[in-house]
Parts: C-alpha cells; structure tokens; sequence
C-alpha cells in the first residue's frame, strides 16, 4: 500500500508546474551534528512498551541539487543515523519477537535506525530574502531493533518507503548575513502518523560567486508512530539541537 502511494504522489508531484526555476545548476551540501534524544515506545504488535535510551550524537549529511528544468523536481537527499541504545528496568511484561521478558527485569535495548530522505521539490519562490519550497519526501527507513538480558535476545528488522509531504522555506534579515528557515514534513495515512522537522538560523561566513559558506543551528525533530510497518509498530521520538555548516555552490 505504501509503495502504491509512493508510486501516486510522484507522479502527481511531477505534473506540478513551478512558479519559478533556478536559472543555472547548483548544488547545496550540509553537515549538520545533531545532539539527539530517543525516548518512546515500539513493539512487535500493537501493545507498545515504553524505552527512554540514552542521547546520542550523530551528523545529518544533506545534498541538494537544482537546475533550470521547468517541469522537473529538483532533488535534495538528506540521511541520518536514528540509532541509540540504553538499559532500562520493565515496568510491564514485554513480549518480542516471541521472546518473553517479565516485569522488574534489567534489559538493554539496541535500536538501530537509518533515515534517508530522497525530496523532489520545486522553488515556488526564490530571491535574494525569500524561498519557498514544495514538493514530495520519500521517505526509506531501515532499521533493526535488538532486547537483551541475561542471555535472551530478541531481534526484529524493519524497512520501508513512506511518502511525505515537504515544504520549506527561508527567510533573510535585510541588511544582515542573517536568515531564519524552516523544513517540514508530514504525513499522516491509515494508522502511520510521521513528522519530520527542522527550524534554525544561518549565519553567512563567506559569500562569493563560486561559494557561499554558511553557520547553522537549530533544533531537528523527527515522530514516528508507525502501525505494522513491516511487523513493527512504533511511537517513538528523535529531538534534539544540531549545529552545522552549509556549503551553496
């Protein structure tokens, strides 16, 4: 069913004709590293068992690509690594992956996650102050989640595409090397409810015509509450502060 809507929304995305259009091609590369909490809860059937896993610091690599095309997307790819781990007393009785483990045990918990977002999206608006950005995120989760506890180990692995709706936009301070941006993405289907996003500020180091180099900062926050995507269910959370560099060539 995802892979149809998936399949749907681009070529719905593609007969969407944009306002206006870079005039040359451009690429935009950011590094970004996110001091990022994880806490909710998953299982293998819809009766969920709350973690709260310890922060992890990971780095959100993006690439952009823009052309003069009228009629065809731009492509942004943005991954993250989603994987944190902690220990954690059960409050309840907690069955995975046919594994039993009671209540008051001592388990530790793997949860190993990777995030990749492949964006086509179109410049509805863009100037020297302001852009604005639609399109579609398709979004690839991959992950495999490991409980532990005196020699019982239980394993499940997941992946899947879900399809997103991203919007974007960034807004300059007039007479400043300042600008404020914000990145979203939503999708709520059936039982998968997602959100994906980010608000922060840039500061422009250097400014030239191979090259603008610019200081960001911000908060990131990523919700999954997924039912049954390939037998996992979760509702879970990743947010944090980030702080990064974006290279505009």
């Amino acid at each position: 069913m995802i892979r149809k809507l998936t399949c749907m929304s681009l070529f719905a995305g593609l007969m969407v004709t944009p306002v206006y259009a870079d005039t040359v091609l451009g690429m935009t590369a950011d590094v970004d590293f996110w001091n990022m909490e994880s806490s909710g809860s998953f299982a293998d059937s819809s009766d969920l068992q709350s973690f709260d896993l310890d922060s992890e610091r990971n780095a959100i690599l993006t690439l952009a690509f823009e052309h003069p095309l009228p009629l065809v997307p731009n492509l942004k790819i943005r991954t993250n690594d989603l994987s944190s781990s902690g220990d954690q007393r059960l409050t309840d009785d907690f069955s995975f992956s046919d594994t039993d483990f009671p209540a008051g045990l001592d388990v530790n918990v793997d949860f190993e996650a990777q995030n990749t977002d492949f964006i086509f999206y179109y410049e509805i608006f863009d100037n020297d102050t302001i852009s604005f950005d639609l399109g579609l995120n398709v979004k690839y989760l991959d992950g495999d989640i490991e409980v532990e506890s005196n020699g019982q180990r239980a394993s499940e692995t997941f992946d899947g595409y879900v399809p997103m709706f991203h919007g974007a936009v960034q807004v300059g301070v007039p007479a400043t090397r300042l600008s404020f941006f914000g990145d979203l993405n939503l999708l709520s289907v059936g039982d998968h409810t997602l959100q994906d996003y980010t608000a922060g500020v840039a500061f422009k180091l250097v400014e030239s015509l191979a090259v603008d180099i610019s200081l960001r900062g911000g908060y990131h926050r990523i919700s999954l509450e997924l039912d049954d995507l390939d037998g996992i269910y979760t509702d879970w959370d990743f947010d944090g502060a980030f702080l990064g560099v974006q290279a505009d060539f």
